[in-house]
């Protein structure tokens, strides 16, 4: 079993843990893209807001994990709420990236998922930025004599390669800069998955299924051959996908609470 949750991650909770001990405040938005998490942290107080309101029951209003735009971010604080910015130091450096090669006058780009908030919060820094969600998606873009791409923190290093690939195929004659914004904690589960896959028979992971995180170990798990289900918590666990498993592996998205992580880790060897 590997827990999912990156230091980054953690801290940014403990931040949130410690502003609640004084009083209750409002997120501006889901807190992170799983239920589990956002209910964990409404329990102890956290309200939860609209972004684009700009008003709010309390004074300090929290930015979630993923960010939220600088013009949001800005009318915030003229509106005369005190903010609390949990936004993921793996996100900030993903826009530093981004802003870093649209200065040096690259068409930018970010990896991943055009249903996600972190893909949107990062593009949104820079004008004229595009989310590209597959290679498919790259072969379609118009030629520019320069692109300049980051990813997604929490997807694979792999399908972002496989992106800047196909972009290259398809334009050979323009520059492109790939410059890698996957978190460490992303890789470093990644290499659970290769772990356990050298054991188990079949692997689950924690976490809501269309979140970026386990949506790149779920792939990392079929690309080694190995069957991979999400488990959004352990009352969502169907027992169907483990007939005739005896060797089961368990890993995490980056939000899913070590609580959940754990409580299905009991079903399964309860209940089997």
């Amino acid at each position: 079993m590997t827990l999912g949750q990156g230091a980054e991650t953690r801290a940014a909770l403990a931040r949130l843990e410690t502003r609640l001990k004084r009083g209750a405040v409002t997120v501006l938005g889901p807190l992170a893209p799983d239920a589990a998490l956002c209910e964990q942290f409404r329990r102890r107080g956290a309200l939860e807001g609209s972004p684009g309101e700009f008003r709010a029951p309390t004074r300090t209003v929290v930015i979630p994990l993923t960010g939220l735009p600088k013009s949001c971010r800005r009318r915030w604080k003229e509106s005369g709420h005190e903010l609390l910015d949990l936004t993921l130091p793996a996100i900030r450096r993903a826009q530093t990236a981004l802003n870093l090669l649209a200065l040096e006058h690259a068409r930018p780009l970010v990896c991943g998922f055009h249903d996600d908030a972190e893909s949107a919060v990062i593009a949104g820094e820079v004008a004229g930025a595009a989310v590209v969600e597959d290679a498919d998606e790259a072969a379609l873009l118009p030629f520019a004599p320069k692109f300049g791409m980051v990813c997604q923190t929490g997807i694979s290093r792999r399908r972002a390669g496989v992106v800047a690939e196909a972009l290259r195929q398809r334009h050979p004659d323009c520059r492109m800069v790939f410059l890698d914004t996957t978190s460490p904690a992303a890789l470093e589960r990644e290499r659970s998955v290769e772990a356990l896959s050298r054991w188990a028979e079949v692997i689950l992971i924690a976490g809501e299924a269309g979140e970026a995180s386990v949506r790149a170990l779920v792939d990392a798990s079929r690309r080694l051959g190995l069957p991979a289900f999400p488990v959004a918590d352990a009352g969502a666990l169907d027992h169907g996908v483990l007939a005739g498993a005896a060797r089961i592996g368990l890993s995490a998205g980056e939000f899913s609470p070590d609580a959940v992580v754990e409580a299905i880790a009991a079903r399964v060897e309860t209940e089997r």
